[in-house]
């Protein structure tokens, strides 16, 4: 009996055992397979991200990121998104531990394609989706390896050290660590002034002074005439030229007084020694730096968001780069631009597939709205009416992202466009087609017209407070852009460095009365020794620069310029200018200010703007029919509007002519006011856009026509296009349980059906002078784009308009069909076309060409009030 009971406790101790030993090891098998997960996330995901960031630091100085956002990001990548990963496959163990470790092989695969399609884009290139099927095959093959061979899981295992190892080296061996851990803030240096005259400066960006230029090479006086003023009152320095291609080197270099020195971060730690620590012992600083942070924070303060929000932010924009960073070039089309700005790249898209009527869809997307809410206009108004007579001298310091794209500004000032208007342009290098770069370099002249009379309302609020005589005025800009065909547009080159280089520099000592205007050879980095100069200061500590007004030194015989972050140089001779060709080219197209229509007289056969029709020969009907975008706009046209639809643009449906490119000429009022050549951007589809003199218009209604240019012999002729009738809508509600309907203006009735289309309204964004919307629709069983996009609000009938968008993800979410490639909207619109702004509740809907209705997804019944 003993002995059967000795028996049992042995069976039942080595049972536990047995047991204990398989738990212990089901526990060692999950964390070797969470452990890899680690590693795999570490290749996937972190070590791009830091590779590339390491390489950018600036991205976080701009987004004047502290060192709490960079570790809670690190963090991120490295700890937080693997841990989700590896606590859901640790969920998935309740169903077993097989279904467990198909969750981890599904895992594994995914993130090996993930690598693997990051080397063939990086190494071979592969173009369109063939490198996404070979990644897929990759990361199974790889799999099926990881899970019958042990040395693959063993190399995984010795590859774990990498996991702090690559967050290690961009912590300590990369640029970033200067951001994580930043030196001291500079103090102020603390100097004698006997004079201490008020300072104002502005840096414009990307502004080549050869904008400005007439063929005398003086300022345009009719297009500029406020640029004019100024130089007739102040020093121009018309052979300035900058030191540096990219913002974050030319601006530093600009405070300094010092040609750059290899890569530094754009901040006060890395620059002690600048204007703000020079003066700031004396001077109040009012400082406007949207890109660099080059004024140390106890002596200018700053107004940071929570970190919350800024982590946010950084982590949605990183989100944006890393799909840009592996997908091939064909499938980013749809993401955001990143080649604009350092942050706010755009929203998170709506998943096309997903939503019933009752989904709320976020109308205002945090993001996109971030970088629209940047009026750079209000900017700039903001910084002048900061400038106000004071006991203490003050340095009212701006810099500006003007002209710098997007190009949407008209010369007065008001808004004509919401994207950029840089057609032509592929990874910031120009491509073949002139025409598209010329109508992009048209666009970047109208908004240098803006910045004239921005000038113009900084000098007259000068004068207003008294603050103009006795004012050190500097207006300059960190470097150039340029508009070659199969050219870099910013990169430097061989070509463009004029463009690049030469940038507009003013100087107005205290009371000055005479203009100057010098050819001597002056660099970016002559502004801060100028200043010193006139202010009777010796600058402590070594400037490579000198005063522009001090002539005692020889000239130098030679410019340079710094790139590649700093890290190349381009040496040139100082009197470029006087031989480059940048100046003679933007005259070949545009001319000057004295001739009529300048800026407008572009296009095959441009001699036809500005002629009356009845100066020309009318012979008869193209056999063309078009369709305007924004028509109804021009049967109310108000001059007082901030908003003016100077960009007429439209579609043309071919009869006779076939698919041929057509040229064009643009009637307004019975006048021509632009030609140009028809383009097809979509398949099958040709479309024309033009931007008219805001004195084109007059109020009321305007007469838009589109003629096709022809000729009969050696003279030129019009033909007629027909023009399809603008359809008006009425919105009638149901009334006992009945379907609403929407009636045209033609008759017909069309019935709102739920789910006949998709579509969402993406972005609504409310300003006190337009209303912006974003979104897309298709009959997706049809794969047709609507025929309108139809806004009523509280009912009434606001506007009809076309899709004019591409939405590249809306085709892929619906098989991959290029019929809607086009299915995307954005429509700016006056807010003098909605009635009652205190109470506004707009309905979008979409109409398909079969004549049936469907809202588009939104919060039903959303009201929206004024927003500042």
């Amino acid at each position: 009996m003993d002995t059967a009971v000795e028996e049992m406790n042995s069976n039942s101790t080595t049972d536990s055992n047995i047991t204990r030993d398989k738990l212990t090891n089901k526990k060692s098998d999950f964390l070797v397979d969470a452990l890899h997960i680690f590693v795999l996330f570490s290749f996937a995901l972190a070590q791009p991200l830091f590779d590339l960031l390491s390489r950018y630091p600036e991205f976080f100085v701009a987004r004047k990121s502290e060192p709490i956002d960079i570790i809670l990001f690190i963090l991120t990548l490295c700890l937080f998104l693997p841990g989700i990963a590896v606590l859901l496959e640790a969920a998935s163990g309740i169903f077993g531990r097989r279904f467990r470790k198909a969750v981890h092989w599904c895992m594994v695969a995914t993130l090996v394609a993930v690598i693997a399609l990051q080397v063939l884009k990086k190494v071979f290139g592969f173009p369109g989706i063939f490198p996404m099927i070979l990644s897929a095959v990759l990361g199974i093959s790889a799999t099926i390896v990881y899970v019958r061979l042990r040395p693959a899981k063993i190399f995984l295992t010795v590859l774990c050290p990498v996991i702090v190892i690559f967050p290690g080296l961009f912590l300590f061996n990369s640029p970033v660590h200067k951001v994580v851990f930043p030196e001291k803030d500079p103090f102020a240096i603390e100097i004698k002034i006997d004079n201490p005259a008020p300072i104002i400066m502005v840096v414009f960006d990307e502004f080549p002074v050869t904008s400005l230029m007439d063929e005398r090479r003086l300022i345009d006086p009719i297009l500029y005439p406020n640029f004019a003023d100024l130089a007739r009152d102040s020093y121009w320095f018309r052979n300035g030229t900058t030191v540096g291609e990219n913002t974050h080197i030319a601006i530093p270099a600009i405070l300094t007084g010092r040609y750059p020195e290899g890569f530094r971060l754009p901040n006060a730690a890395e620059y002690p020694e600048t204007i703000f620590t020079l003066l700031g012992g004396t001077y109040e600083l009012k400082v406007f730096e949207p890109v660099t942070q080059l004024c140390p924070i106890r002596l200018c303060g700053s107004d940071q968001p929570d970190v919350g929000d800024r982590v946010g932010s950084l982590l949605m924009d990183l989100y944006i780069v890393y799909l840009h960073l592996i997908l091939p070039t064909e499938f980013t089309t749809d993401l955001p631009d990143i080649t604009k700005n350092w942050m706010a790249f755009g929203p998170v898209m709506v998943d096309p597939t997903e939503g019933n009527q009752n989904k709320k869809v976020e109308l205002i997307v945090k993001q996109e709205l971030k970088e629209l809410r940047k009026n750079r206009a209000r900017q700039f108004e903001e910084f002048v009416h900061s400038i106000s007579p004071s006991e203490h001298p003050a340095l009212y310091f701006l810099h500006i992202l003007l002209p710098h794209s997007p190009l949407i500004y008209l010369p007065s000032g008001k808004r004509y466009a919401v994207d950029s208007g840089l057609h032509g342009l592929i990874s910031d290098k120009w491509g073949a087609d002139e025409s598209k770069v010329i109508k992009s370099y048209q666009r970047f002249l109208l908004q240098v017209g803006f910045m004239d009379l921005l000038i113009g309302k900084l000098v007259a609020h000068l004068k207003s407070v008294g603050l103009y005589d006795p004012s050190l005025i500097v207006i300059t800009a960190d470097h150039g852009v340029s508009f070659r065909p199969n050219d870099f547009r910013r990169p430097l080159t061989k070509t463009n460095y004029g463009d690049i280089a030469a940038v507009p520099l003013f100087i107005k000592e205290p009371n000055q009365r005479q203009g100057v205007i010098s050819d001597w050879n002056v660099e970016s980095i002559d502004i801060l020794p100028t200043i010193a100069d006139i202010l009777d200061i010796h600058l402590p500590w070594k400037a490579d620069g000198r005063s522009a007004i001090d002539h005692s030194q020889p000239e130098r015989e030679k410019k340079v310029i710094y790139y590649n972050n700093a890290e190349k140089r381009f040496m040139f001779d100082s009197n470029f200018w006087v031989k480059y060709s940048g100046l003679k080219r933007k005259l070949d197209l545009f001319g000057s200010g004295a001739r009529n229509y300048g800026l407008f007289k572009i296009g095959p056969h441009s001699e036809l703007v500005g002629k009356h029709l009845n100066e020309l020969i009318l012979s008869g009907d193209s056999g063309v029919a078009v369709e305007f975008d924004q028509a109804g706009l021009y049967e109310q046209f108000d001059p007082e509007s901030p908003f003016i639809p100077a960009q007429i643009a439209g579609v043309i449906i071919p009869g006779k002519l076939g698919e041929e490119k057509l040229d064009l000429a643009i009637s307004v009022n019975r006048t021509i006011q632009a030609v140009m050549r028809s383009y097809s951007p979509n398949s099958g589809v040709q479309e024309f856009s033009a931007i008219v003199p805001e004195s084109s218009f007059r109020e009321g209604k305007n007469h838009i026509e589109l003629f096709v240019i022809s000729k009969n012999g050696e003279r030129l002729c019009l033909e007629r296009t027909r023009r399809r009738a603008v359809t008006t809508y009425s919105y009638v509600p149901s009334a006992n349980g009945a379907s609403e309907i929407i009636t045209t203006s033609s008759g017909a009735s069309i019935t709102v059906t739920p789910g006949a289309l998709k579509g969402y309204l993406d972005i609504v964004d409310m300003r006190s002078d337009h209303v912006f919307l974003a979104g897309w629709a298709a009959d997706v069983k049809r794969f047709e784009l609507p025929e309108a996009i139809v806004i009523f609000e509280g009912g009434q009938f606001v506007y009809a308009g076309r899709c004019n968008a591409l939405r590249p993800d809306v085709a892929k979410a619906f098989g991959n069909n290029s019929a809607l490639q086009g299915s995307g909207f954005k429509y700016l619109l006056p807010m003098s076309l909605f009635k009652d702004v205190s109470d506004l509740e707009m309905r979008v809907f979409a109409i398909s060409k079969e004549g049936v209705a469907c809202e588009l997804y939104y919060p039903k019944g959303y009201k929206w009030g004024k927003k500042d």
